[in-house]
Order: structure tokens, then sequence, then C-alpha cells
């Protein structure tokens, strides 16, 4: 990877991250809560500034954020000390004469405030994200355009890892013939495929960039239970979806910015219910955990986004932050979804909130739960390397 897409990769992370936090903190200002730090990235800070009572800064490592809050340590309230040390990211972090002053004053702090208003604060984050996703794609629509199928056999692109990847099929092939029945359009393409049902067969392909000469690529249809949605050929007659890894050619229609907007919103909720069920696929083992990445992957498909070009990196920016904010709304402790679960209980019990030594334990799990996915992402990203 080239160090200026290595660059745009971070750039785009820490775009997403940055508006991520600028939700809870934009939010947290607005219902008067203290904000002690926002930060962009962990580590060893490499930018720091003291604007007013909040202090701005940048991490070393792009793979996260923070907006430290006064009162948001379970802790203090469970004392009733105002002038507790506060929980840092950091060791050596220290109570800034700012940080002192909001926190004499309980009213602003966070665990303080009522039910409605830490909610609106904990789902700003991932609500921020889902707004991002539907602006860039509707700028991405409204600048480049509709996709529109080709109606051909033709190939638009090749999804990796998958069968026709692996047997040598490539982008802008013309799949004249399957096992020697020809095929004319992308219909007559995806019924044989579907009705293959897992065996072997031959393409007969015509390479336009190699002049044309007709090519015999002979690959195994994997049939499977994977449920998600990924653009590609599978069938719909049964349980189980038959797929090959590619996608239809296509074109590009000019829209309206009304269209633009309306194409927008529906492509951040297609995104959003195929994130959720190809999460929910997983949890139920109906697909494979192998489809987990982690930072390497990120960073690497954010690279090649960057190098076909803006539309694709746009693209690319839209998926990610709609699994941000999907991911984070999640009920796992330490996440947005689990202080969300912890303030609705609260609220079924009247207020009273559940007791710190549970409030710990549920987070010691989520971080290790955490630990443990992140460690295999991470292993699966070294794995397809």
């Amino acid at each position: 990877m080239n160090i200026e897409y290595f660059l745009i990769a971070v750039l785009v992370l820490g775009i997403l991250i940055f508006v991520h936090e600028l939700g809870h903190f934009l939010v947290a200002k607005w219902n008067g809560v203290g904000v002690v730090e926002f930060s962009i990235g962990f580590g060893k800070k490499i930018w720091r500034r003291q604007i007013g009572e909040t202090s701005y800064a940048i991490g070393l490592i792009p793979l996260g954020g923070y907006v430290r809050m006064v009162g948001d340590d379970p802790r203090e309230l469970d004392t009733g000390k105002s002038e507790a040390p506060p929980l840092t990211p950091e060791e050596g972090d220290c109570v800034s004469e700012e940080e002192r002053r909001m926190r004499a004053d309980r009213s602003r702090w966070f665990l303080n405030k009522g039910f409605f208003a830490k909610s609106a604060i904990v789902i700003a984050g991932p609500g921020f994200n889902l707004l991002f996703a539907v602006l860039l794609s509707i700028a991405s629509f409204y600048m480049y355009g509709k996709l529109v199928a080709v109606d051909s056999a033709t190939i638009g692109d090749v999804i990796p890892g998958y069968p026709a990847e692996k047997a040598g099929v490539k982008a802008k092939d013309l799949v004249v013939s399957v096992d020697g029945k020809p095929v004319t359009s992308w219909v007559d393409l995806s019924t044989s495929v579907r009705l293959s049902d897992g065996k072997e067969v031959a393409f007969e392909i015509d390479r336009p960039q190699d002049g044309g000469t007709p090519q015999r690529i002979t690959l195994r249809i994997a049939a499977t239970d994977d449920t998600s949605e990924l653009a590609v050929i599978e069938g719909t007659g049964s349980k189980r979806s038959v797929k090959i890894g590619i996608i239809p050619d296509s074109t590009r229609k000019e829209v309206t910015f009304s269209e633009a907007v309306e194409q927008g919103f529906a492509h951040v909720y297609t995104l959003s219910v195929v994130t959720v069920r190809g999460l929910a696929g997983m949890i139920q083992g109906a697909i494979s955990p192998k489809h987990i990445s982690g930072p390497i992957f990120i960073f690497k498909e954010a690279a090649k986004s960057a190098k076909k070009g803006f539309e694709h990196l746009l693209d690319f920016m839209t998926f990610l932050s709609v699994s941000l904010a999907i991911l984070n709304l999640l009920p796992i402790p330490i996440l947005d979804g689990g202080h969300l679960v912890f303030f609705i209980i609260q609220a079924l019990r009247g207020g009273r909130p559940v007791s710190l030594r549970i409030q710990e334990m549920a987070n010691q799990v989520g971080m290790v739960l955490l630990l443990l996915l992140m460690i295999f992402a991470f292993g699966n990203d070294l794995w397809k390397l």
C-alpha cells in the first residue's frame, strides 16, 4: 500500500470516527453536560488544544475516539463525592481547573441527567453516522448518477474469495454459454447458475480486453447457507443460496437532486437491513465468521476504493459509516447500545440504576468480548493476506 493511499485510509477512518464522536459531543453540550475531552484516536497525543472548558486532542492510534464527560463514572454517583478522580482513557491525565469547576456543579454530570437526555447523547453517535451515510449517498447519486443494470450477460465486477474469482473470471467478461447452453441475458445466466445446484459448470467467456478470444473456464459453484446479501447471483427458490461472486455490468443514469435524495435514503436503508441481517446470520450460525473483518481489511479496502476513484471511496465510506452505526448500537456493555440498555433498565426500575457491581461485571464481560472479537477479526485479516 502506497503511503498516499495509507494516509487516505487513515483520513477516511478519522472522518467517520469524528462524525460519531461529534454526535455525542453536540448533544451532550445541548443537554448541558460538561465535556472534559474530545479525542480522535487513542494512545500518545500528537496534538492537543484547550478551547473553553473542553480539551480537543488527536491520538497516535486512529482506531477510535471518545468524548469524556463529567459525571460519567457510576462510582462517583455511588460514593457521592464530587471531587472523585475521573476515569481517564490514559494514565497520567490530571484534573484541570475547568474540569474541577464543571464537576462541582452536579447538574452538569452526565449520569445525573434524565433518561431521554442520556439516551439522546448515547444514540447521537450512531445517529450521526447514519445521517452522514445518507449525505454521502445523496452526494454520490447526485454527482455520478444511478447505476442501471445492462441487459446482457456481461460481468461488471468479481468479488474476491468466491468461485468465479478463483477460477479466473474477470470484470467485463461476457458469458456466452454455460455448459454449452447459450445465454444472452443476466436472467439466463442467473437461471443457469441457480439450476446447477452446486455442481461443476463450464463457462464460455468472450473477453474483449484480450481481443475477444473465446475462453472456456470451469468452476464449481458454491451452494451455501450464507444469507449475506452481497450483490452476487443467488437462488431464490430454496433456502440455500447459490453464489459464484459476480456482479452484473451496469451503466450510470443521471438523476435530479430530489431523486438523489430519495435514492440516498433508500440506499442507506438497504445497507442497514443487509448489515443487520448479516449480523443476525452470524449469531445464528448461518453465515461464516470468516466474513468478520478488522482494521487491516478496512485500511486495505479504503486504499483500493481510493485507487478506483472518488465515487468508489464515497460508496465505501457510506458502507463503513452504516456499519459503524449499527455495530455501536449492539446491546453489548461499553458500546452505545449497552449503555442504552442500562438506562432502559433504570427507567423500568423507577429511576434506580443497576448496581455498581453488576455494571462493572457487565463492562468487564463486554470488554473481553470486544477484545476477543478484535483478535478474531485481526486474525481473519492476516489469513486473507
